[in-house]
């Protein structure tokens, strides 16, 4: 009943989110301690929650049912289409902290930091000490 109430009364008390039932919050604790109790039967990888493994064995069936309606590359998961469709549309949702350029991904956020600005401002605090 809660789905259709919206009621949310189980509240993580590591990072504060909300869950409809304790068994929900139960499988998301796994994220915070480590725990990954789902384990794929072809390749022995762990996860902590069991949707995880249910988005990773698509990798191993190739099943991709979510398909991009503007170039029709198709995608294992609607994160991953999502995510794709940034390069339609131009959004960049992720801001480097350092010189305030706009990213797409937060991979690639990652990666410009560790590449770009990181390696650049340690360069500085070299030169300057």
């Amino acid at each position: 009943m809660r789905v259709h109430t919206g009621e949310k009364p189980f509240t993580c008390k590591i990072c504060n989110k909300h869950y409809s039932q304790s068994s929900i919050l139960q499988s998301h604790m796994g994220v915070h301690t480590g725990e990954k109790p789902f384990t794929c039967q072809i390749c022995s990888k762990r996860f902590p929650q069991r949707s995880g493994l249910e988005y990773h064995m698509k990798v191993h069936t190739g099943e991709k049912p979510f398909e991009c309606e503007i170039c029709t590359k198709q995608f294992s998961t609607k994160q991953i289409l999502n995510t794709h469709m940034r390069a339609h549309t131009g959004e960049k949702p992720f801001t480097c902290r350092i010189c305030n350029k706009q990213i797409s991904q937060s991979s690639n956020l990652n990666n410009h930091l560790k590449t770009q600005c990181l390696r650049v401002l340690t360069l500085f605090r070299l030169l300057i000490y």
